[in-house]
């Protein structure tokens, strides 16, 4: 068994690839990892285990510009996974699965992990169509969110609940809410430019709140000079970080910033890294009402909805008034049992994939 597993970003922007690494090498499982930078050119790189691949693709770009270098990877890929002879493969996000349909269905029937944590472009038929055949022909698929079954057909015996819950070292102290300036922090890639543009606009130059964005900012998401522009002095961008350095970004964090807006499926439907950041961290998380994600969090009282009809200043000062710490930790602990428990029903299958086909030959 040699396994290779195919991703359309980073390693830095794979946080779950842990679960499956994890498990490869508990097992002793020749493994290779395909990443794209989609932010540099240059030389296709090995390093061990991993290839990398750059070539630019900027999020953000326009659809046509993403054309050329997107089929560039797909040959890439399809001569690396010739080249290598992998048995079976991982395949990290839906569109990867897109890009490598036909070497899925007519070399990898039933031997491939399909991983999907987004809404794409399912709203083209003949994409959603492609998507459900891949499912279909998986050994099992992951999705990060239930809200994924609006736009997913539903194979029960294929679709697994994943969790992008990650562990913490370090000691989490309570949130001090009663403060002078409140920072609510928005950590990962910058991107929703509207949805942003509004929440800036509702706490713009207060002194009762900051507003940092960690992370590279989407070519189409120009929140600094939207900043610039209009003479806003309370919010700080601090530019692209290392996962490791994110516990120490979301120290000085008050209260998280998911907000997204709600006018497409893409946010509606999804379930981001933040959520399980407020829930390990113990950080109330702003979101956007009428989302798959604020149903979650109205449910299990893990922060607070907002609507840009909205006075959001106060309705975020209503929520610090009556903030309650203990509870709000015991609303993290209810949700993160199950999600540690649907989590682990993830992990046994990714092992039932491992000793199904362990004892191969290559």
């Amino acid at each position: 068994m040699k396994v290779g597993i195919v991703s359309l970003v980073d390693k830095d922007g794979m946080p779950y690839l842990k679960y499956y690494e994890d498990i490869l090498k508990d097992n002793k499982i020749d493994y290779q990892s395909i990443f794209w930078d989609r932010f540099n050119e240059g030389e296709i790189e090995k390093d061990n285990n991993e290839y990398t691949i750059h070539m630019k693709c900027l999020p953000g770009e326009k659809k046509l510009k993403k054309i050329i270098p997107m089929f560039k990877y797909k040959k890439i890929l399809e001569t690396i996974i010739k080249k290598e002879k992998y048995s079976h493969l991982i395949v990290l996000t839906t569109f990867t699965g897109i890009l490598l349909y036909k070497t899925l269905l007519n070399n990898y029937a039933n031997k491939y992990i399909f991983d999907i944590r987004d809404y794409s472009y399912e709203k083209y038929n003949i994409y959603k169509k492609m998507v459900n055949k891949l499912i279909s022909e998986s050994f099992f698929t992951s999705i990060s969110s239930l809200g994924f079954m609006k736009f997913l057909n539903d194979y029960n015996n294929k679709i697994i609940v994943c969790h992008n819950i990650v562990k913490f070292n370090e000691k989490i102290v309570n949130n001090n809410l009663n403060k002078q300036q409140i920072t609510i922090g928005y950590v990962g890639g910058v991107r929703y430019y509207n949805a942003n543009c509004k929440l800036i606009k509702a706490l713009a130059n207060s002194k009762k709140y900051k507003l940092l964005y960690v992370g590279k900012v989407n070519e189409d998401c120009d929140l600094i000079g939207y900043c610039k522009d209009n003479n806003i002095k309370n919010v700080e961008f601090r530019g692209k970080y290392k996962n490791k350095d994110k516990i120490k970004f979301y120290t000085t964090i008050d209260l998280i910033n998911s907000v997204y807006g709600n006018d497409s499926l893409e946010v509606s439907t999804l379930l981001p890294n933040r959520l399980y950041d407020a829930i390990i961290l113990r950080k109330p998380i702003i979101v956007s009402k009428g989302t798959y994600l604020s149903e979650i969090v109205e449910k299990y009282n893990l922060g607070l909805s907002v609507s840009f009809d909205d006075n959001i200043s106060k309705k975020i000062e209503e929520y610090i008034i009556n903030f309650d710490q203990v509870k709000f930790n015991n609303a993290c602990s209810k949700f993160l049992k199950k999600a540690e428990k649907e989590q682990k029903y993830f992990i046994n299958n990714i092992q039932r994939f491992v000793e199904t086909y362990k004892g191969e030959v290559n």
